[in-house]
């Protein structure tokens, strides 16, 4: 189902209450663009701070333009699941000084539109959302007293033109007629907000009140009007504020909740989440750790758990590849017969439309929760020794190895730990390779001899030498055989101090003197 700004409202209680109960949500997340170029190519060298610190300062521009949730209940009796799928539509906001942004390049545009991406319901109907640092903020000055000012500070001047034509039109109906009352349409929940503030402050002698059904009516009366009364301030507020939150009130709800969250790939997703419904990313990356692990306390991917668990089936067992939809159809279509013993059915709580595709956050979401589910059984029997039908609990406790642990693409370390210190690099040692004949080593050169060899990222280390990165110790053997047929190159494991041309000066610069003072001595 898709959830736009027109019947948040209207699904909130519902969603709220299958959030309640679900066993854990399936998770999914569209960008408005991506990361690309040399700069944010992922490499074997790179350890997680590395990508993080290289991303903390890139991402601002980009925003998370749809999250796909599906909220998985297990139906005790019948011991099966059901999806209730959802794809909320977000769109940044301004309000004061909070100006929200994000962009689009050429490339993602492209790729958007061909997975059918509706830029009128990004654009028209986007779900606002603040961040926690930006929630506190409005709340503070909602306490103080000072967030009518605030905002009307912030206003553009076609608002400002729209305020003061509804204020003409109740100065007009006050003087000039003898109504009791007078009714404006106010589609604009943010101007509701400010007119019903604006009318009370202009003519303390008026009454304003919400009409009863019909939210986006305001009601103006004469004060003497028998029965009329002001619609609370605090109300009003309450209702502003429930409105600007917007889809943050589901981020609240999940942590509050503690639901286990499901995703697919989710590096990105993480930072993202941060910048969007946290606040700005820290300098440190233990920080932002920290900070996502309070907000999403159990996190698990599938991509990182595929990984590991696709070790324990034969080749010609195995999914094609660690891709969402590859996976997804692997465990959907019954690909591997003795994983399909005892399995729990799975039904969707609102069936989805014909052209329902992959890279639509929804889909995605339940793809990613029905994979979950399928590795749970299989974890779970397993470790029984005997595959049967098995609860939420038993999927959760046969993968809680997995538990808050992030898949990191092509870098030194596997995954990232959001909960606990991150695992030991566990890529072979970086390789040192440098020529013993010339001064300078041919970098190109070297790229063509090691391009059949396998999964390698290398790059200079100065003009004399390059550092190599093996993806597996198979290929690091391989490289190492490889030059030692070469007597133009010497190649041993990188070795920091050792090979640090700083290192290298200082250790020269210290002979030097020594043999300088054992000379002088000598004389």
């Amino acid at each position: 189902m898709e959830i736009t700004k027109h019947n948040f409202n209207d699904q909130i209680e519902t969603i709220t209450e299958q959030i309640l109960d679900s066993c854990f949500i399936g998770f999914d997340a569209e960008f408005s663009n991506l990361l690309t170029g040399k700069k944010f190519k992922n490499r074997l060298f790179d350890t997680n701070e590395d990508r993080y610190n290289l991303l903390k300062n890139h991402v601002g521009d980009i925003m998370i333009t749809q999250i796909g949730l599906t909220l998985f209940k297990f139906n005790t009796f019948a011991e099966s699941y059901v999806a209730h799928t959802y794809t909320f539509h977000l769109c940044p906001q301004t309000l004061g000084d909070i100006d929200q942004s994000c962009k689009f390049q050429a490339s993602t545009l492209k790729f958007l539109c061909r997975h059918n991406f509706n830029y009128n319901k990004f654009l028209y109907e986007g779900i606002p959302y603040l961040s926690k640092v930006e929630l506190e903020m409005l709340e503070q000055k909602l306490s103080d007293d000072t967030l009518f000012s605030y905002i009307k500070q912030g206003l553009d001047d076609a608002e400002m033109r729209l305020i003061q034509s509804y204020c003409s039109a109740i100065t007009h109906w006050f003087l000039h007629t003898n109504e009791d009352s007078i009714c404006l349409d106010v589609q604009n929940p943010l101007m509701r907000y400010i007119m019903h503030l604006e009318f009370r402050e202009r003519y303390p002698e008026l009454l304003t009140a919400n009409i009863l059904g019909d939210d986006n009516k305001i009601m103006v009366y004469r004060y003497e009007i028998e029965g009329a009364e002001n619609t609370p301030k605090e109300k009003i507020e309450n209702d502003f504020m429930a409105y600007i939150t917007g889809f943050s009130k589901i981020i609240c709800l999940i942590k509050t909740e503690l639901k286990p969250v499901i995703g697919h790939n989710m590096f990105m997703d993480t930072v993202l989440l941060h910048n969007q419904f946290i606040g700005p990313l820290p300098q440190k990356y233990t920080v932002f750790k920290k900070n996502v692990s309070e907000v999403f306390p159990v996190l698990f991917d599938t991509k990182y758990i595929s990984y590991v668990m696709k070790a324990k089936l034969t080749k010609d067992e195995q999914w094609q590849s660690n891709s969402l939809q590859d996976l997804y159809e692997f465990f959907s279509k019954g690909q591997c017969k003795k994983l399909e013993l005892g399995i729990n059915s799975i039904k969707l709580g609102t069936e989805f439309g014909p052209k329902q595709t992959y890279h639509e956050a929804g889909w995605d979401s339940y793809c990613a929760g029905y994979c979950f589910l399928r590795l749970g059984h299989w974890a779970h029997g397993e470790s029984m020794g005997l595959y049967r039908l098995t609860s939420p609990i038993e999927k959760l406790s046969s993968l809680l190895q997995f538990r808050n642990k992030i898949n990191v693409i092509r870098g030194a370390m596997s995954h990232m730990n959001l909960a606990e210190p991150d695992p030991a690099v566990g890529r072979p040692k970086i390789l040192y390779l440098m020529p013993q004949k010339t001064r300078e080593i041919d970098f190109n050169q070297v790229v063509y001899d090691l391009t059949d060899i396998g999964e390698v990222d290398i790059k200079p280390y100065g003009k004399k030498a390059c550092l190599v990165a093996a993806q597996t110790h198979h290929i690091a053997n391989r490289i190492l055989q490889h030059y030692s047929f070469f007597k133009d190159y010497k190649i041993t494991y990188f070795n920091a101090f050792r090979h640090s041309p700083l290192s290298k000066f200082a250790f020269w610069g210290s002979a030097l003197i020594t043999a300088l003072y054992l000379l002088q001595k000598k004389i």
